[in-house]
């Protein structure tokens, strides 16, 4: 009888093990955040925990978010002699670069103030590095991955003008993640004034070219060939591009019910070290198959010359309303990334009306 008690207690101290509790980890939130964006870069960056926090385990950057086609950081690819530049970095050891970060008494507000404001119109990010655990050191309550807070500053334009930013015709990746993950490739013919700033553009579908032959063996069953990255190869008409550098393998199509086409007025902004800002004014987007519209549609972008001397840009997209049928999804938003074609090499894109209004 004692054998069988002792066997009892055993089992149930081993069922006890094996039920513990689970508790949650801290989650990190950036405070202000609407649709991606935040208002007032000028403003300290306030970073929310759910719970106080262990202030020992923090360990945070602020960055330029400029993943590679495969979704990695710079320092996520494995060569070890790559660095992310932080605008702002903060760890238990090296203390604060780049600002300054105060946690507050309740442990659960985190306030960055930058040396230097943070760039309007790029895409940002702030990351929280694995190890954050709560202030009751709870076991299971420890981030094991890198957390990613993306984000955006809103752009107004001052008139100033722009040399950065020509006339001509680009290609944009809008990546978006919510309502619905999806990524919109369009191409873009700007007509840009380069005293004010003030730009119209046409905002094109930009669809994958249909000929089979590009490939060898020749793409069946309905496949389309992709030739960038390299090598060619066989891909569903609505394969994602990695970059905006891809835009060989795509054509214009105004034509509904899967193309569509509209315009756009905007401003673009010079800004010190040799960007320029970009933003939309709000548009709207009609898909007719599949039905999907997306009301007041804001592109905002940080555009600079590359080795190349092509401009590149990476951004955010926000939209007041995602419709699909007749449903509301509600707001969305995500990140852009675009790049400008040469002229000699620009596929055809409708043109766009002359501009009007003001920013």
């Amino acid at each position: 009888m004692r054998s069988f008690v002792l066997l009892l207690l055993v089992v149930v101290t081993a069922l006890a093990a094996s039920c513990q509790r689970y508790v949650a980890p801290p989650v990190a939130t950036i405070d202000g955040l609407a649709d991606g964006q935040l208002s007032d870069p000028a403003a300290p960056l306030v970073i929310d925990f759910s719970k106080p926090i262990d202030p020992s385990t923090l360990s945070v950057k602020v960055i330029l978010f400029d993943p590679n086609a495969e979704g990695q950081l710079a320092d996520e690819t494995g060569d070890p002699t790559v660095s992310l530049n932080p605008l702002f970095a903060y760890d238990p050891v090296d203390g604060d670069s780049g600002g300054t970060g105060v946690l507050d008494p309740t442990n659960t507000i985190y306030t960055i103030t930058p040396l230097a404001r943070l760039p309007v119109g790029p895409t940002l990010a702030v990351l929280i590095e694995p190890g954050l655990t709560d202030a009751a050191h709870d076991p299971t309550a420890t981030t094991e991955i890198r957390k990613r807070l993306i984000f955006s500053y809103s752009f107004t334009c001052d008139g100033t003008g722009t040399k950065v930013l020509t006339s001509g015709a680009y290609f944009f990746l809008l990546d978006v993640v919510d309502p619905i993950g999806t990524q919109i490739k369009i191409f873009a013919d700007l007509d840009v004034d380069a005293a004010s700033g003030r730009f119209v553009g046409q905002f094109t579908f930009a669809a994958r070219l249909t000929d089979p032959t590009r490939c060898s063996p020749a793409c069946t069953n309905g496949d389309v060939c992709q030739t960038l990255p390299g090598p060619p190869m066989c891909v569903v008409p609505s394969t994602r591009a990695g970059t905006p550098a891809e835009w060989p393998d795509f054509y214009a199509n105004p034509t509904p019910p899967v193309g569509f086409s509209f315009t756009v007025n905007g401003c673009a902004e010079d800004e010190p070290g040799g960007s320029a800002t970009f933003a939309t004014e709000p548009a709207n987007m009609v898909v007719e198959q599949p039905p999907v519209s997306v009301n007041g549609l804001v592109v905002t972008a940080s555009f600079a010359p590359d080795s190349m001397g092509d401009l590149v840009a990476t951004g955010g997209v926000t939209g007041d309303d995602i419709v699909f049928g007749t449903s509301s999804l509600g707001a969305g938003h995500g990140t852009v990334a675009a790049q400008s074609i040469p002229a000699s090499q620009a596929p055809s894109i409708p043109t766009p009306p002359p501009a009007s209004g003001d920013m």
